[in-house]
């Protein structure tokens, strides 16, 4: 795209998401043909003629519906030894999963991606970070007077400059509110 059109690479630095964007871009404009006649010219594959493909094709569907009247006829045998109902439907339901074509991710569109993201950015911005899923239990007086009393004790033993008088002034006041 940009080599095509002689812009300079230097001002448009490509990140990867744009490398892999190109990548499947290109990717998808290979043609068919071109993967299939690169495989004929290595020389690596076997020659095979259509009427090979069709009798392997065919094989293949009379191996499956063999597999599916074997299948259906265990079914029979089953449920002839306890003629229920019940058990033969949720047999034919099980075997019926198999020939379902379930769609587990849906291509989302650019707007749709957009969106999910924006409601995510917005969720958190939203979120008041001193609010958590779990309730905090409550501390009683007598707990947190005597954490308090310990927490002072390691301030007063402190010989770093960081921990300051005025700080431990504070913290004393504290003591004397909770008394």
């Amino acid at each position: 795209m940009q080599l095509e059109n002689n812009e300079d690479l230097k001002k448009n630095k490509l990140n990867i998401k744009d490398a892999i964007y190109y990548v499947s871009e290109s990717w998808d404009a290979v043609k068919d043909s071109v993967i299939v006649n690169c495989w004929r010219k290595t020389g690596i594959l076997p020659s095979v003629s259509r009427e090979k493909i069709e009798t392997a094709i065919n094989i293949q569907d009379i191996s499956s519906e063999q597999q599916e009247e074997d299948v259906n006829d265990l079914v029979i045998d089953l449920t002839s030894q306890d003629p229920d109902p019940e058990i033969e439907d949720q047999l034919n339901t099980y075997l019926d999963l198999n020939n379902l074509h379930i769609i587990t991710e849906e291509k989302l569109e650019n707007s749709e991606i957009i969106e999910i993201v924006l409601d995510e950015a917005n969720q958190r911005e939203n979120r008041d970070p001193n609010d958590s899923d779990e309730e905090q239990p409550e501390v009683p007086i007598s707990e947190g007077l005597m954490d308090l009393k310990k927490f002072i004790s390691f301030f007063e033993q402190q010989t770093n400059t960081g921990f300051k008088a005025e700080d431990l002034k504070i913290f004393r006041n504290y003591l004397t509110l909770i008394n």
